[in-house]
């Protein structure tokens, strides 16, 4: 049972993460499966993995089922917790969990996708599985899998489905972003953003953000050149791999207080998504 635990932990984590958007219910999540399959007498189990997967999404499509009503309470803007690639930290693990992640900006177009079109997503893309396993999981059919599929893919397309950025050009831009909020260069910071630009920041009531995305350059600009004064005394920005790409963590007094995930324009050279996550509760996991 305990090598089953350290093979399959970190893919089962990865799953239940991209499934749900949350760090706590996907560690819950995995905790459960293996709970329950301490119960159950693995010699039976034929494909531990199979049977592992199927356990873990179906339990994903509960969470997802009862999150909707506190999606709706929740204060503001949601945003799935981010989570920092520790591919240094000689971990199993972690190394899984890395080579497993997705793209913050895709993580959060998971989120527009119905609880069954995210599941067939997520275990073909991620875990490269076959329509018929995954029907099996899921009790439905091939055919209605593979619609599943084309209407997912359809609408994270039509989302604006993010495609691989080079690392290189991802960080120049985190690093002249910095430079320009630091130096409060209101042109430097509009001519970094695109024209249409959006900000999304989630707080959910436990901290100050905005209750809704802002829309525009300009004003996203200004919105930076407001707040950062009021945290630039006590406050350290650096940059920080999160989610499998380049990011920024704020943090005042050695406390991680913000992180902010980039979605580059695939036609020029800015920034068109800043998703800002202000929650503590989202950040907790993340905190040295």
């Amino acid at each position: 049972m305990e090598q089953v635990y350290r093979k399959y932990k970190g893919l089962m984590f990865s799953l239940a993460y991209q499934m749900t958007g949350s760090v706590a219910e996907a560690e819950d999540i995995v905790q459960e499966t293996f709970v329950a399959l301490a119960d159950a007498n693995i010699n039976d189990i034929l494909h531990v993995k199979s049977y592992l997967c199927k356990a873990v999404t179906n339990r994903c499509l509960d969470t997802l089922k009862s999150a909707r009503w506190k999606r709706e309470q929740y204060v503001g803007e949601w945003l799935p917790e981010p989570l920092f690639d520790e591919r240094g930290a000689n971990d199993p693990l972690q190394a899984v969990i890395a080579e497993e992640s997705v793209s913050y900006s895709l993580l959060v177009l998971l989120d527009t996708l119905s609880p069954a079109e995210r599941a067939v997503y997520v275990l073909r893309t991620a875990l490269d599985l076959e329509y018929r396993a995954i029907a099996e999981m899921l009790d439905k059919t091939e055919a209605s899998c593979r619609k599943l599929y084309s209407r997912a893919q359809q609408r994270l397309k039509a989302s604006g489905l993010p495609q691989n950025t080079v690392p290189a050009r991802s960080r120049k831009l985190i690093e002249q972003l910095i430079q320009a909020i630091s130096r409060a260069d209101a042109t430097a910071l509009v001519q970094l953003l695109t024209e249409d630009a959006v900000l999304i920041s989630d707080g959910g009531g436990k901290a100050r953000a905005a209750l809704r995305p802002i829309f525009s350059g300009k004003r996203v600009a200004a919105f930076w050149l407001g707040v950062w004064p009021k945290w630039a005394e006590h406050s350290a920005i650096e940059i920080r791999s999160i989610n499998g790409e380049d990011g920024i963590a704020v943090y005042s007094q050695g406390e991680l207080k913000v992180t902010i995930q980039l979605r580059l324009s695939q036609e020029k050279d800015r920034i068109e998504r800043m998703y800002m996550i202000v929650n503590p509760e989202k950040l907790a996991h993340l905190q040295k």
